[in-house]
């Protein structure tokens, strides 16, 4: 058939019969051996990234680059050292998803069209590699450490200040952009000291030694090149409308330089890259468009490197459909111009066709809509070689595990599931229940201060422990409450030391506030090292800790206040199962990890979240999910590979029933994704109460304090918009904090359980067209054990996403039974020592 690229002369169309991954009859597919040619580079390029079946087509041509023309490497437009470290874990056996999943971009692993490239790589298939200078998944987190364990034993190796290429590095990984707190200048120099180590190890006398060193120069100039991007461009805080195409040139020069690194360094193979066909393409200086002239893609680069022969440049088009990146807001295909290469498309019968610019229209004047749907004329067999043309586009879907999403703390942070007890004692720390206060009994007039500042502490929660009442103080600190002449009130606010005291004594009370790095305390033992203290537990741990299934009753109360109002109170009864391998609280990578499983049973809604509220927003972080609730299990604390990432010191030696007891403080060194198992998070500091005889971990405190400043940055950046983000980033913050206490008894088993957790958020500021806001969340857990052998909850079929990061999210919904709260004997302080039966 034939086509009229302009209206005078027909160009040739090859209709295509499937763009199936499966399909693997590739008779309509053999014209490209001789349209591709030697070449030893093919460039796949979307127009965005959010067309799914684009993603299927290219995986089936794929599959023909590899099974007709023997093309051997799949490069990603995703981390250079990320997939480095992919294509050494396959190697290793891993599987493609756990590392393709850890070091490629999200927006093409979670999809499930893109599942179908996972058979294609690994031992006997393709190799991966990464061309983006950008960190682009977990793998990245590894990248210090690892550069650390190969230069340290070079001379001088141990010198460099690896804590601070960690801190802007993992900053980078993170933010996508340049520390704050960092100099390029200081920078550019520790990374100097490093290139010269491993340029010395370049020329040493083994020969794997050689080529990872040969990695590693490449590895630092990819990072030097992207740091200076960011911290010159900051291309990352630039919107829609101030971006521009050569804001990417600084990337593209990288992306290109690192793909010709690859060439270079592995002279038989085959390239095929998988990325957006902007970074792609060819002269985009050809296009009659006075941005996209000033633009200077990768693709051009390889090419001039290479020759035009040794590059194919294959490019997608669509002329209906929709397209959206998954999460983003779904745009229709823009209607195609009459006259455009997609509107003379449209007019040929067959749903799949492919156009060759670079033999069939050389040196036309075309107009396409390839770059992200956006109109553009000009020679534009100079830009790329050849389109596979789809009639029809739709946006991709996720799969059907996805990989967890990077929410912040404090504001707008993660969930996931919970639990519930049924324990019997008798002081629940934070249990405030707003009352009638002259119904009952004599008021009691106070104000909550700062110990240290004499400031007040506003809007600190005050209540009767056992009577489960209580009320809010105000903005100035001053309370109201009604209670009997010999009850006690107990006072907590976030970041102090919770108080209790008799009521006549409450006329002033003031809040120490919790110090997690004490200073001049008398430590008994002289020769205490607190770091040997820690190895000791963790070495503990497989024996203190239940490493086998377990299951558990768990009590639950939760609440939330605005100013000194109550906008949110629960309370439930829940079965929650916490599998063997829990290590993370989302299941790790994919969430294809154990996963605690819970099931509301009864449930007591006080009150209700008013219409527009979030369950997600109002009850967040740390000790309010309850796969966050065991910290021994979960925080990289308590792991060998990342205790490393933090700071510890002897605060004290007490003595507590006969039992010596240290108390570690620990600060994360850096605040990253590996030092805290979440994103967005400032700081992350804390104390551990840790039993000399067995060293057990009884007690753990700690304080994370949330990264105010980016999340109100991505709060302004994207303010007005109708996306995603602007719907995470809602708030500008002035303070946004948890703390989270977790209490842990020894069983008979003389295995030691979590029994009690405490979560404690606060959240200040104001909503970007709306009110100012001063939200202190509270959620309080009781656990109790249950006999061994109690089965799980859900089967791994029956687990949903909404199950593991909505606390509430159960199916279906419990009813209120009023007859059950009415006897049921609500926990409030520790009780005898319980654990499952039997073991």
């Amino acid at each position: 058939m034939l086509l009229s690229g302009q209206a005078q002369t027909p160009v040739p169309v090859h209709a295509v019969r499937s763009i199936s991954p499966g399909d693997t009859d590739f008779g309509d597919l053999e014209f490209l051996t001789q349209e591709i040619g030697p070449a030893r580079v093919v460039m796949l390029g979307e127009p965005s990234h959010g067309e799914g079946n684009v993603f299927e087509a290219k995986i089936r041509l794929l599959r023909f680059l590899q099974q007709r023309m023997g093309f051997t490497t799949l490069a990603f437009e995703s981390g250079f050292y990320d997939l480095h470290k992919a294509q050494q874990a396959l190697e290793a056996g891993k599987s493609a998803e756990e590392a393709l999943s850890n070091s490629v971009f999200p927006v093409w692993t979670n999809m499930q069209e893109f599942q179908a490239v996972l058979p294609l790589v690994g031992r006997g298939n393709l190799r991966v590699a990464g061309f983006d200078p950008q960190l682009s998944g977990l793998y990245g987190e590894e990248l210090v450490e690892e550069l650390q364990a190969f230069l340290t034993i070079e001379k001088g190796g141990a010198a460099l200040n690896y804590d601070y290429l960690e801190e802007v590095i993992s900053y980078m990984g993170e933010r996508y952009a340049f520390a704050p707190t960092a100099k390029l200048a200081d920078f550019e120099k520790e990374l100097a000291k490093a290139s010269r180590l491993a340029d010395r190890a370049a020329t040493g006398p083994a020969t794997p030694r050689r080529a990872e060193a040969a990695f590693w120069q490449q590895c630092l100039r990819s990072l030097l090149a992207q740091a200076r991007d960011y911290a010159l461009n900051d291309p990352g805080a630039k919107t829609e409308t101030t971006f521009k195409a050569k804001d990417s040139n600084p990337r593209d020069a990288q992306m290109a330089d690192n793909l010709l690194w690859y060439l270079k360094q592995h002279p038989q193979e085959k390239v095929i890259c998988w990325g957006a066909l902007p970074h792609l393409a060819n002269k985009a200086e050809m296009l009659a468009d006075a941005e996209i002239g000033e633009y200077r893609p990768m693709g051009r680069a390889v090419k001039a490197a290479l020759g035009p022969d040794q590059v194919y440049v294959l490019g997608t088009l669509s002329g209906s459909g929709s397209h959206g990146a998954f999460g983003a807001n779904v745009k229709p295909v823009p209607v195609p111009a009459p006259g455009s290469l997609e509107a003379e498309l449209l007019a040929q019968p067959a749903d799949y066709a492919f156009v060759s610019l670079k033999h069939d229209a050389p040196g036309r004047v075309l107009t396409t809509y390839a770059f992200d749907y956006q109109p553009l004329s000009g020679l534009w067999s100079e830009v790329v070689d050849g389109f596979l043309f789809l009639r029809s586009v739709n946006p991709p879907h996720g799969a059907t595990a996805t990989i967890e999403a990077a929410q912040p703390t404090g504001a707008a942070a993660e969930a996931a599931p919970a639990t519930s007890s049924v324990l019997n004692p008798a002081a629940r720390a934070v249990r405030v229940r707003l009352g009638n206060v002259a119904a009952a009994g004599p008021a009691v007039r106070g104000v909550v201060l700062d110990w240290k500042t004499g400031q007040p502490v506003p809007y600190a929660s005050v209540s009767v422990p056992g009577r489960g009442v209580g009320t809010v103080a105000d903005g100035a600190g001053r309370f109201v409450l009604a209670s009997g002449g010999g009850d006690k009130l107990q006072i907590s606010s976030v970041g102090y030391a919770t108080v209790t005291v008799p009521a006549s004594a409450a006329a002033t009370v003031r809040l120490v506030p919790s110090a997690y790095e004490l200073q001049g305390v008398q430590v008994r033992g002289e020769s205490l090292d607190p770091r040997k203290i820690m190895k000791k537990v963790l070495a503990a741990l497989p024996q203190n800790y239940e490493q086998e299934d377990y299951s558990s009753e768990v009590y639950t109360h939760r609440q939330t206040t605005n100013f000194d109002t109550l906008s949110y109170e629960t309370e439930y009864v829940s079965q929650y199962f916490e599998p063997a391998g829990h290590r993370h609280w989302g299941g790790g990578f994919l969430m294809l990890g154990s996963i605690g499983q819970h099931r509301v049973k009864e449930i007591h809604p006080t009150k209700e979240l008013s219409k527009g509220q979030k369950f997600f927003s109002e009850q967040n972080g740390p000790g309010f999910i309850m796969g966050t609730t065991d910290a021994v299990r979960i925080s990289p604390l308590f792991k060998t590979s990342t205790f490393r990432k933090f700071n510890v010191h002897l605060d004290s030696v007490l003595e507590r029933d006969g039992t010596t007891v240290y108390v570690i403080g620990f600060a994360a060194k850096h605040a990253n994704h590996r030092s805290t198992g979440t994103y967005l998070t400032a700081g992350y500091s804390g104390r551990l109460y840790v039993q000399q005889r067995d060293y057990a971990v009884t007690r753990y405190e700690s304080i994370w304090l949330a990264d105010t400043a980016y999340i109100n940055r991505a709060a302004r950046q994207h303010y007005g918009q109708r996306n995603l983000l602007a719907r995470l980033y809602p708030n500008l913050l002035t303070d946004s904090r948890t703390d989270h206490a977790a209490d842990y008894v020894r069983a008979p088993n003389g295995r030691y359980y979590l029994r009690h957790s405490l979560g404690q958020s606060l959240d200040v500021g104001r909503t970007l067209g709306g009110s100012a806001f001063y939200r202190q969340s509270s959620c309080e857990e009781y656990h109790s054990p249950l006999p061994v052998g109690t089965p799980p909850i859900l089967s791994k079929a029956e687990m949903t996403s909404g199950e593991v990061h909505e606390e509430m999210a159960k199916l279906p919904p419990p009813e209120y039974h009023p007859e059950f709260w009415q006897t049921y004997q609500r926990p409030s302080a520790l009780g005898e020592t319980v654990g499952p039966a039997g073991r």
